[in-house]
């Protein structure tokens, strides 16, 4: 064997742990059945979790459509703090953001154990919550950057005033009867590759929440009562019911 080649070979200790930082860069957006049930809250979330993922170190959000985005490993465990996004060093945390409607996203790296999990209604997308995570994630040394939306609400279904139009500096798209409305996961993922993630490292598992009634909850469908969809990445949460995030 050339010298060269040899010098150059992982070795067993590296190999199981890029294997070990391989099997954590995964997330989950779940089907309705993981919260079924629920109020769809923080708390309830979280203890759905722990049901489900035993052992796991849950972190779970106080949404507040902002664009605040946390570091996990400054969260005490039991508390739910105020903010829409959260980023981890930690990739055996299992991050937690619900949606019943918004954009949830989930966030990797190919050369960095940093994630991040992201809750984008229109008021963070305006805020430019993807671009502040996406600048996180590289200050946190990541730079092979993935970038995966999950199920929301599509224009087909998110009529909107002028004023949200406005605050999103959006394309007009039309709602299939006609009303406007915007495409939160084009808007997303404009800001993603406007920081400069490559178009192949954002994954779109597209579903209008609305529209899928047998599959996901929708705050336009079913009102204040609507449940929450949670999407998560981090730790065994790949092992739930959902759709895969690449």
């Amino acid at each position: 064997m050339d010298p060269t080649e040899r010098e150059h070979k992982a070795s067993p200790c590296q190999m199981t742990a890029l294997y070990a930082i391989a099997h954590y860069m995964q997330g989950v957006f779940c089907t309705k059945e993981v919260t079924k049930d629920l109020d769809g809250g923080p708390s309830s979330v979280a203890g759905r979790l722990r049901e489900l993922l035993p052992g796991s170190r849950i972190i779970c959000l106080e949404q507040i459509h902002s664009d605040r985005i946390i570091r996990a490993e400054d969260v005490a465990p039991g508390v739910f703090p105020e903010a829409d996004g959260v980023i981890s060093h930690e990739p055996s945390f299992v991050l937690c953001v619900r949606t019943a409607d918004c954009v949830p996203i989930l966030m990797w790296a190919d050369d960095s154990p940093v994630i991040a999990a992201v809750h984008a209604g229109w008021r963070g997308l305006a805020q430019r919550i993807v671009t502040k995570a996406v600048h996180l994630m590289r200050a946190g040394g990541a730079q092979q950057i993935h970038v995966s939306m999950g199920p929301a609400i599509g224009p087909c279904c998110y009529a909107v005033g002028r004023e949200v139009i406005e605050a999103l500096q959006a394309d007009l798209n039309h709602t299939m009867d006609g009303r406007p409305s915007v495409d939160l996961h084009r808007i997303a993922a404009m800001q993603a590759q406007n920081t400069g993630v490559s178009p192949d490292m954002i994954h779109h598992v597209q579903s209008c929440t609305c529209c899928t009634r047998e599959t996901f909850f929708s705050y336009r469908r079913e009102g204040e009562h609507a449940g929450r969809n949670i999407s998560l990445i981090g730790g065994e949460s790949c092992s739930l019911p959902g759709l895969q995030a690449r």
